[in-house]
């Protein structure tokens, strides 16, 4: 049978494709031949879901379902996932009047009938089963997959029009008894989506599992040390000293979005940090939105194994051993400071982490941010959204970040300052109501704008240094800590941090001290609800426009007035003047001299090399190794440039590397656009930047080019000047989505990827692949 449906399918495959826009029905006879073919050759054992069935969903179906930002919320990265099924209900929704109840898996519904009453419909047969093929006709997953079979795309050449790959594709989320219909209008949309179909045996191991019933187990080995290291670190959090328990819940709520891996753990597992309602035996977490909710019961850390399949989009790496339980003791126990009182879950106290943790030092709150900087800066940009258009509208292509020394509060980060201005500090994530949005705004603004008066107050009574001795001010962490430096990429609505400082030198820098830092992490990851409201969304776009310009401040006021001036006005002017409308800002400390002894003309880059100097020796080992030859992209700039999509990654022989598109912007408009629209003057100054290894989540495009032709390859790209030139260039080098070997190249990359880096590694997310 197997011989007679790889002889008849291809027939039926051209007759078919010659009749779309007449048939209005699903191809009954292609389904039925389909159909015998996997019922006459399903094997007698069962095939193994965590052997042959997982490593296909992982590459070829995770690539598109594995967060929020998932087609219909359908999530295929877990058993728990796949019963859960599809929703016609959107996360993204940047308009919607109220805020939606969460559809966390695994936390806000325990059972499928739960997920069912809320609007999820199945993906696999869940009625009776009086035949095999009950299994396959009941089967929304079955079905996709077959409609791909039966309508594949082309093998080569540009993809069909007909078919839309952008980001804000409208989504179909048809139900089994709608499918018919649906498949008869939709005949290109089969599984997997946009993408070449499945090879005959993946097809048929995918076919087979459903028609034996789509079973599967999730869980892991545990590893007995593990499990030793976690009773300890459960033990140190749920101490009931006073102590302990402000010290657990400040530890907690900056670590609950984390990919906890405990060192050594031989089985390579993750966890994740929760507030479990029960003690003892079974988690069961704790359902409140934020992690500074009412839990409205007593509760309990525990660390829950985490058994989803890895998605780097929101797989952001939290390392615990015996070695940081000691640091956490030195940080916040053995410190000497009182604790009176343990802080209310009100809403409006603990959204501002200076009053719900006031008690503790910060030198020790600030430390603990940065031994793991990297990590917090992430959390803004993996999750709790999966992709961060809100945060990210506000900042840059690509920067530097720096932070100010622990052991030096010149810069507003003192116990006695911050206690002092702590009531300027709250954070819009309070509240969410749409009614009130002018006068609560008013109001956070108010307050910020007090708070920019007495910082700058206290800077501008900062005794005249040197260059040398503006160091000091910089952490340069610890001569040992990588996070001392990180550069930070945006792929349009996505970004990624590295440590080190990549690239050439970049269009902005920030050096953030602990109230900028902190505020990051309560206002767009630990306060942040993606099922929030507009008005929710909108007061935390203008926040966190408003902490880039600190950070971007801080670092233009180690430069003269005059230079600190003139860039003041290049970065704030323009677009960005909205923001004088909320804030009229004290530009008194424009005209502070600060920092004297410069020697060169080009101040701004005069000052990054003395940082880069200050944190050389911490981030040795963060150099960016290129080939030469490559590093010759880095120096070309121009208008073709705008033809390149955000990240590419690209194959050197048994090499990768990642050249990201740095999109030049005048004047950052996050208030009222999305930057789309940039002007000649801003495209003619793109540039690429050259990364080994893989940086960023969603890849746009991969390219292969062997060694010996990487000079032709960069003397091909520099001859670009139209779109035309381009789409010949991609011709020559690119993989487009219609090849037949373009699987082959997406798992090499996902394996190089997990080969280089085998703790981050994860799970590559195709939907915005070119």
């Amino acid at each position: 049978m197997k011989i007679i449906y790889l002889i008849i399918l291809p027939l039926l495959m051209i007759m078919t494709s010659c009749s779309v826009g007449q048939d209005k029905k699903f191809n009954i006879l292609n389904n039925d031949i389909i159909n015998t073919d996997v019922l006459s050759s399903i094997p007698t054992e069962k095939v193994s879901y965590n052997k042959k069935v997982r490593p296909i969903l992982d590459n070829r179906c995770v690539v598109c379902h594995g967060c929020y930002d998932a087609p219909c919320q359908l999530k295929l990265s877990s058993m728990e996932g796949i019963k859960r099924g599809a929703t016609k209900e959107v996360v993204y929704d940047g308009a919607r009047i109220t805020a939606v109840p969460p559809t966390r898996l695994e936390v806000d519904h325990k059972s499928t009938k739960q997920w069912r009453d809320n609007k999820f419909f199945p993906i696999v047969n869940e009625g009776p089963v009086e035949r095999v093929e009950d299994n396959l006709e009941n089967s929304l997953l079955y079905k996709f997959l077959q409609l791909k079979q039966i309508y594949p795309q082309p093998r080569s050449g540009l993809i069909s029009y007909e078919i839309d790959t952008s980001i804000s594709r409208e989504q179909y989320c048809t139900e089994r008894e709608d499918f018919d219909d649906f498949a008869s209008k939709h005949k290109a949309l089969g599984m997997p989506f946009a993408m070449p179909n499945l090879t005959h045996d993946e097809f048929f191991t995918l076919g087979h599992w459903i028609a034996q019933g789509s079973h599967g187990d999730d869980s892991k080995d545990e590893d007995q040390s593990t499990l030793s290291q976690i009773r300890k670190f459960e033990k140190f959090l749920n101490n009931k000293d006073l102590k302990h328990r402000l010290v657990a819940r400040y530890i907690y709520e900056h670590l609950f979005l984390g990919h906890i891996h405990f060192k050594n753990d031989k089985f390579k597992n993750f966890y994740r940090l929760v507030r479990s309602n029960t003690a003892k035996g079974e988690i069961e977490e704790n359902t409140a939105i934020r992690p500074y909710d009412d839990p409205k019961q007593e509760i309990y850390y525990r660390f829950k194994i985490y058994t989803p399949s890895i998605v780097a989009k929101s797989h952001n790496v939290y390392e615990l051993s015996d070695r940081k339980l000691e640091r956490f003791k030195d940080l916040f126990i053995r410190q000497k400071y009182a604790v009176t009182k343990f802080p209310s879950y009100q809403a409006e106290l603990a959204s501002n982490p200076f009053k719900t943790f006031i008690e503790i030092p910060i030198k020790s709150k600030y430390q603990f941010l940065l031994d793991d900087a990297r990590f917090f800066i992430e959390g803004f940009i993996k999750g709790p959204v999966c992709r961060g258009q809100i945060a990210l509208n506000v900042i840059e292509d690509r920067f530097w970040v720096f932070f100010t020394d622990p052991n030096n509060t010149g810069f507003s980060s003192s116990d006695k300052l911050l206690t002092h201005l702590d009531k300027y500090l709250d954070l819009p994530a309070a509240k969410e109501s749409s009614f009130e949005f002018i006068s609560l705004w008013s109001k956070y603004w108010s307050q910020q704008k007090a708070y920019l008066t007495e910082r700058n107050k206290h800077f501008v009574k900062l005794p005249k240094t040197s260059l040398d001795g503006a160091m000091n001010y910089i952490w340069d962490g610890d001569t040992h800590n990588p996070n001392a430096a990180l550069t930070i990429f945006r792929h349009l609505d996505s970004a990624s941090v590295r440590q080190g400082l990549i690239g050439t030198k970049p269009d902005t820098t920030w050096v953030l001290n602990y109230p900028i830092f902190e505020r990051i992490h309560y206002l767009l990851v630990a306060g942040f609800n993606v099922y929030g409201n507009v008005s929710h969304q909108l007061k935390t776009r203008i926040y966190m426009d408003f902490l880039r310009m600190e950070g971007e401040e801080i670092f233009l006021s180690f430069l003269p007035p005059m230079q600190r001036k003139e860039m003041h006005t290049k970065w704030f002017g323009g677009n960005r003047n909205h923001l004088k409308f909320f804030s009229n800002e004290d530009l008194t400390w424009l005209n502070k001299e600060f920092v004297q002894g410069y020697k060169k003309e080009d101040k701004e880059r005069e000052l990054l090399e003395n940082l880069s100097k200050r944190v050389a020796r911490a981030i040795r080992s963060t150099h960016n190794k290129i080939p030469k030859e490559l590093a010759k992209i880095e120096l070309m700039q121009g208008e073709f440039f705008k033809f390149f999509p955000e990240t590419i990654f690209l194959k050197v022989d048994n090499n990768v590397f990642t050249l990201v598109h740095n999109k030049t912007y005048r004047h950052v408009d996050s208030f009222l656009s999305d930057a789309k629209d940039r002007e000649l003057e801003d495209i003619k100054n793109d540039t690429l930047t050259v990364v080994s290894g893989i940086e960023g989540t969603y890849p746009n495009l991969f390219i292969d080019v062997p060694s010996e032709k990487l000079s032709k390859f960069i003397f091909d790209m520099a001859k670009i000047v139209s779109e035309k030139d381009y789409n010949e260039f991609i011709s020559k080098y690119g993989i487009r989505r219609t090849q037949s070997n373009f699987w082959k190249y997406s798992d090499w990359f996902f394996n190089k990827y997990k080969s280089i880096e085998p703790k981050r590694a994860g799970i590559l997310d195709l939907n915005r692949y070119n």
